[in-house]
């Protein structure tokens, strides 16, 4: 995607554009955006495996669900923690935006869902990992519960 061409459509300049375009590239770096990225990925895989499965299920000669389904919760997953995987539980930049933005029943069902995932891979390192997160964000709902 060529984002100079669509800034350029709004009337910024070319400098402007570098500008924008740095100030994004800094955003990715950011616990907030990986974040967001993991939580994302793995809701939005639900609606999109729903999907991809119903459309594989009519095709001909029948494909094998069952392994279209297995490729495309590793591909999640591991894209998934690809974002996560930076995270350090000892950073007051990674707890801040972990309680600001994502301290929330909806966050927590993506941790669950991927640390079941990786549970059924045996990949328990990750596990271990993810459910360090998982405490901080369960800890972080039931101070804001306590706050209220």
């Amino acid at each position: 995607m060529d984002l100079e061409g669509i800034f350029g459509l709004f009337g910024f300049s070319e400098e402007n554009n570098k500008k924008k375009l740095k100030e994004l590239e800094a955003l990715k770096d950011t616990p907030r955006f990986k974040l967001g990225m993991f939580h994302k990925l793995v809701m939005n895989s639900l609606i999109f495996k729903k999907q991809t499965l119903k459309f594989f299920s009519k095709s001909s000669p029948k494909l094998d669900l069952d392994d279209i389904d297995t490729a495309g919760e590793f591909m999640v997953y591991t894209r998934a923690y690809y974002w996560i995987q930076d995270f350090k539980i000892r950073s007051k930049e990674w707890k801040l935006a972990l309680k600001e933005y994502y301290s929330d029943e909806e966050f927590l069902c993506s941790l669950k869902l991927t640390i079941n995932y990786f549970e059924s891979t045996e990949e328990y390192e990750k596990c271990a990992f993810l459910k360090k997160i998982q405490d901080l964000v369960i800890k972080n709902i039931n101070t804001n519960k306590n706050e209220i």
